[in-house]
């Protein structure tokens, strides 16, 4: 049940991906799901300071959030697999647009910080699991490599797109109605888009639950050494990536340009956008775990000229250029885990890589401030290369999981 001329290999291959049956609704639906996440924690952050006149419980919130969404991913994708995709939205969704729009009314009422906290909290381990959802969907979709890698870059690019549109948007509704109502059209579109992703009949199709004789031991996709091996890397990108951004910043505000901060990082996204576009447009030699390990060892190579605290120009050519790297970093992540995962655990096993970088996010961010800190920009630029370094070790040791076949892969 493909839907897609599997012999067709004219054009590139995101001609071929979005060629398929039903694929370009889907993928729209994933971006419109997507919009919010990049929405949410700038939302937060004005309308916590502006009913508190801080920010000390914006980030605690945050980071209530943020620990909320990776703890319970791997489980909602579990959940997916087991019970299928319409369930979990469904629940998920709903649960998440009511504790997203409760946060603003108890913030304006002076509600206490364990409630806000704990809303928080709620909020992100309801958040729908979107991208998981449509990594599996695409996996079980498309009939051979070429175009699910295509698909899976087209799904970085996503994020990368939103995490530029979500801004914007924030900008848009706090200049027209306030950051509060905007916390509230926020919570609408992530309903309506889960809503909308829901009862989207290809993926009813795609998503089916896995039979119960397919299932897998207790431990699910923790069972699977790919899986296992695949965590140390996706904490230690994202923690690269996080540091990398914060040593940015630190390093405008050392040259006395904090404004240049934005641009610096907004280079790296765009770099990325280019980068995404390139590596999913073609097949590429080689194995997937030496092409991710040969990444991650150019980005500990930039981190190291980096950390020589180079004129911001310099800097801003260096983060383009860093930028390119990453999201076929995070392709070819999923992409080793898309070869050898049984299908029974495959949506779960894209759940734990997700959960484990947003884990690498979090103690990136903490320990880079104190880098920063204690030895200027350039502490932060070392914690960023640290962080690739064991990216690059990581995938080595990925380079033996490639070749078992998939049981029960495409149904």
């Amino acid at each position: 049940m493909t839907g897609i001329d599997a012999d067709s290999r004219s054009g590139s291959a995101y001609r071929e991906f979005f060629a398929g049956a039903g694929v370009r609704g889907l993928f729209a639906l994933g971006v419109l799901g997507r919009v919010p996440m990049g929405m949410i924690v700038l939302l937060l952050v004005l309308v916590l300071q502006e009913t508190t006149g801080g920010y000390t419980l914006a980030g605690q919130v945050s980071g209530a959030l943020a620990l909320g969404l990776g703890v319970l991913t791997p489980l909602r994708a579990r959940l997916v697999d087991r019970r299928g995709a319409r369930p979990v939205l469904l629940s998920s969704g709903i649960s998440h647009a009511l504790a997203l729009a409760l946060l603003w009314p108890l913030a304006a009422a002076g509600a206490p910080v364990l409630l806000l906290v704990f809303t928080g909290l709620v909020t992100g381990a309801t958040m729908p699991p979107t991208g998981v959802v449509l990594r599996s969907a695409w996996s079980r979709l498309l009939p051979d490599e070429r175009r699910r890698r295509a698909a899976f870059a087209a799904e970085s690019l996503a994020v990368q797109s939103t995490l530029l549109a979500g801004p914007l948007l924030v900008s848009a509704l706090t200049l027209t109605v306030g950051p509060g109502a905007g916390l509230l059209c926020c919570s609408g579109l992530a309903l309506i888009s889960a809503l909308a992703l829901a009862f989207s009949r290809r993926l009813t199709q795609v998503m089916r639950p896995v039979p119960d004789q397919e299932r897998a031991h207790w431990a699910g996709a923790l069972r699977v050494r790919a899986v296992r091996l695949s965590l140390p890397g996706g904490f230690a990108l994202f923690a690269a990536i996080t540091a990398l951004e914060i040593a940015a910043a630190g390093q405008a505000v050392e040259h006395g340009a904090a404004w240049a901060a934005g641009w610096l990082i907004a280079g790296f996204a765009v770099g990325g956008i280019g980068g995404g576009l390139v590596w999913g447009w073609r097949d590429w030699p080689g194995r997937l775990s030496w092409q991710l390990a040969a990444m991650h060892a150019f980005f500990a190579v930039l981190m190291v000229v980096l950390a020589l605290e180079l004129p911001l120009l310099a800097v801003a050519a260096l983060m383009f250029v860093a930028g390119v790297m990453a999201p076929p970093a995070m392709t070819a992540q999923f992409s080793v885990l898309d070869a050898v995962v049984p299908r029974a655990v495959l949506t779960e096993s894209f759940g734990w890589l997700s959960s484990a970088r947003q884990a690498g996010s979090a103690v990136a961010a903490a320990v880079t401030g104190v880098a920063i800190d204690a030895l200027g920009p350039r502490g932060g630029w070392l914690v960023a290369l640290a962080a690739a370094v064991v990216a690059t070790v990581a995938s080595i040791a990925l380079r033996g999981t490639e070749s078992p076949a998939r049981e029960g892969a495409r149904g």
